[in-house]
């Protein structure tokens, strides 16, 4: 197994930040599938060992030109291991073909443009040459830009891979709604907790999405709310689907089960407990709670009054999920 440095940044003693890249030459798009396939393997990955988005990792990958670049901002010092050992783990991944359908949908919907040819095998054997290629740090590159043809934003047929013309119309809009009952709403610091656990669940029970669904994230909203708060989440599908509200709501009950056995709400804790002291690093920026709450500032104090495991438990099982097409 090829040991990767992800360490490339020590911002504090306990947040790492990592920038990575791979160049796939002259061809954007399969830089763009290779994107979307590793950040889904890295999260379910991370995941699967008691590692959550916003808790212990902040995740982005991006394609720009003919180059994927994977950044991680890591402020559970366990992950940074469990970070770089799935890096290695999904070059070394016999990817299935279910998942190459599922993400060539995916970047699909995100370009606004319909898979209008594809030959699997032909794409495996494209990816699995990304795979075996060698990450770089950010930090080693002058620059790089791609030739305009072959960018991820002109380049949308290959041999292997053919997407049609651009239309947004093709893609049906779902909604997933959050919200916490005002009865679990006693003080302002309890709303503060109510968006931060809700968003935190919200990002990582996408990540299960992603991996039973072609769907694209295309951002997301606070609503108003008196005494509480909601949150929703706006997804691209790939066609519509009359019976992803009932599955999508079964999901996330599941979901939340598992987030209550696992790690998740310790984690949170920590997370908590974290910002309390350290203002540039918050799990929601003051600005956005600031709006969210109604002209009202968290500090300090606030945010290590939040950081009580059971409280976030009670405010986890409290989340409710709505689901419509728009």
């Amino acid at each position: 197994m090829r040991t990767i440095n992800i360490s490339s940044t020590l911002k504090s003693n306990k947040m790492v930040y990592s920038s990575l890249y791979k160049a796939v030459e002259n061809n954007g798009l399969l830089a763009h599938i290779y994107e979307h396939l590793l950040a889904q393997y890295v999260m379910k990955s991370l995941q699967g060992r008691g590692f959550f988005i916003s808790s212990d990792i902040i995740l982005t990958a991006k394609t720009y030109g003919d180059t994927c670049f994977i950044d991680a901002e890591l402020y559970n010092p366990a992950a940074q291991k469990a970070y770089g050992e799935a890096l290695q783990l999904f070059d070394e991944w016999d990817i299935p073909g279910d998942a190459t359908l599922r993400v060539a949908g995916e970047c699909g919907i995100e370009m606004n443009r319909v898979v209008a040819e594809l030959k699997q095998d032909e794409l495996l054997r494209s990816l699995n040459m990304v795979q075996l290629s060698a990450w770089h740090q950010q930090s080693d590159l002058t620059y790089r830009k791609a030739d305009d043809k072959s960018s991820v934003n002109t380049l949308f047929r290959v041999p292997y891979i053919k997407y049609s013309r651009k239309s947004k119309s093709l893609f049906p809009e779902y909604v997933l709604e959050y919200s916490v009952d005002e009865k679990y709403i006693q003080s302002l610091v309890d709303q503060a907790l109510a968006a931060v656990v809700m968003q935190v669940a919200a990002l990582n029970f996408l990540v299960m999405i992603r991996e039973k669904h072609t769907v694209y994230d295309r951002g997301d909203q606070w609503s108003e709310a008196s005494k509480s708060v909601g949150y929703r989440m706006f997804l691209g599908l790939i066609k519509k689907d009359d019976n992803i509200v009932d599955q999508l709501k079964r999901e996330f009950m599941e979901y939340v089960q598992f987030l209550s056995a696992s790690s998740f709400c310790d984690n949170l804790q920590t997370e908590l407990a974290r910002c309390s002291h350290n203002y540039e690093q918050v799990l929601l920026g003051r600005d956005t709670l600031n709006s969210i709450l109604g002209g009202c500032v968290i500090g300090g104090k606030g945010w290590l009054e939040m950081a009580d495991s059971a409280r976030i438990q009670q405010m986890l099982a409290a989340i409710e999920l709505d689901v419509y097409g728009i």
